[in-house]
C-alpha cells in the first residue's frame, strides 16, 4: 500500500501544467523529433510548439490539443 500512495503521489510532482493553462515561451521552443509524418512534417523532421503559435510563426495561429497518457 505504501508504494501505491508513493507512486501517486510521485505522479502528481511532474505535472507543470493544469488544465486551461498557457504552455510558457520557452517549453514552446524546446525541439523534438517527429515519429510519425503528417502535417507538414516528414519522421526525424524537428518540431516545436511554437511552429503553431501565431506569435512567433508569423502569424497563422492554431489550436492545439495535448493529451499525454500512460499505460503503465
Amino acid at each position: 500500500m505504501k508504494k501505491m500512495i508513493f507512486l501517486f503521489v510521485l505522479s502528481f510532482s511532474f505535472a507543470f501544467y493544469n488544465i486551461g493553462e498557457t504552455v510558457s515561451t520557452s517549453d514552446q521552443g524546446l525541439a523534438k523529433s517527429t515519429c510519425y509524418e503528417g502535417n507538414g512534417y516528414n519522421v526525424d523532421d524537428e518540431w516545436s510548439l511554437s511552429d503553431w503559435n501565431g506569435d512567433t510563426n508569423g502569424g497563422t495561429y492554431n489550436v492545439v490539443f495535448i493529451e499525454m497518457s500512460a499505460t503503465w
